[in-house]
């Protein structure tokens, strides 16, 4: 059977809306972005409150869905105002940690949703036990205000078991920090998730070389590993040099004065440990005090050091 329109105007809905979005959306959230579709200009979120007859709250938490989702955007004016495909929307006042839902609200998107309702029950297997509120409740955060895809979860999970991680607050975390970075496809997951094996494999293999005692690395030096590694190019020779250097100058095992360090070496084009301890050795003879007058003096290559470690040292300690 087909189904055609029988409606004397329209307004236009981008693809992305249904081809992505539409099947994780909630009844509420489907009809305050209708709302502002067809509205297309500046309303106040009173009016949405008006028409709808739901709580202006309630209605902020469900735009707050598609901010989350990257649909809406928070702009100036202090209005709602739709332009698709990039709707912008400003006096919702998000809340940074939404409010957690109740038993009977889980409930309720159990029975309507069966992704999530799978998804609640892979969970429990996972586990090898019922999950009981606070997982559901983190789950369904992660689904809802950080838009995270009942496919994309199952991944998070199983790379959480695989790392000794099973807290709901290991998860919630890692997930709010996929949605902050966009991770929304199956596909973006493997890579994350492959991403983190390698710092795993990377951190193991600088324990073998230095004095890290620590098992695992936190979430911090997850993303140190990830932009020297990642971004930056750096192998495990040179972060073992920027290591031996931080080692010297402080005596103690610092992330932050290695992070500086390989900042810098990244800055100069420097790529090995050799061109490290040349460049150490320009910029100490450089920095040798010039001869009292009367005695010969030194001769000098022009060099100017590109950076400063000592000034780091001591802005560290």
């Amino acid at each position: 059977m087909k189904y055609t329109l029988n409606l004397p105007t329209s307004f236009a809905v981008p693809c992305d809306i249904t081809d992505t979005h539409l099947k994780l959306a909630r009844e509420l959230e489907l009809k305050v972005l209708l709302w502002l579709l067809r509205h297309n200009g500046t309303r106040e979120l009173s009016e949405l409150a008006d028409f709808l007859k739901k709580p202006e709250q309630e209605l902020a938490d469900a735009l707050q869905v598609w901010v989350n989702r990257g649909v809406l955007k928070i702009a100036e004016p202090v209005a709602l105002s739709a332009t698709p495909p990039a709707l912008s929307t400003k006096h919702l006042a998000p809340s940074t940690t939404p409010a957690r839902p109740s038993q009977q609200q889980i409930l309720t998107r159990i029975g309507e949703d069966d992704n999530l309702r799978a998804l609640f029950a892979e969970a429990d297997k996972l586990l090898g036990r019922t999950l009981g509120y606070d997982g559901q409740c983190t789950l369904l955060m992660l689904h809802d205000h950080h838009g995270l895809s009942c496919e994309v979860i199952p991944m998070l999970l199983h790379y959480a078991k695989q790392v000794g991680k099973t807290n709901t607050a290991y998860w919630q975390a890692v997930g709010s920090d996929w949605a902050q970075r966009g991770i929304a496809t199956l596909e973006q997951a493997a890579e994350q998730i492959e991403q983190l094996n390698a710092n795993f494999g990377l951190w193991n293999a600088l324990k073998a070389r230095t004095g890290i005692a620590a098992p695992r690395p936190t979430d911090k030096q997850h993303a140190m590993l990830r932009k020297w590694t990642s971004d930056w190019k750096f192998g495990l020779d040179m972060i073992v040099a920027a290591y031996d250097e931080a080692a010297e100058r402080t005596g103690k095992v610092s992330f932050s004065y290695m992070n500086k360090v390989l900042e810098n070496w990244h800055a100069a084009g420097i790529t090995t440990p050799e061109q490290a301890a040349a460049e150490q050795a320009k910029f100490t003879q450089a920095r040798k005090p010039k001869p009292k007058p009367g005695k010969q003096a030194l001769q000098s290559d022009g060099f100017a050091p590109s950076f400063d470690l000592d000034a780091f040292e001591k802005s560290l300690l």
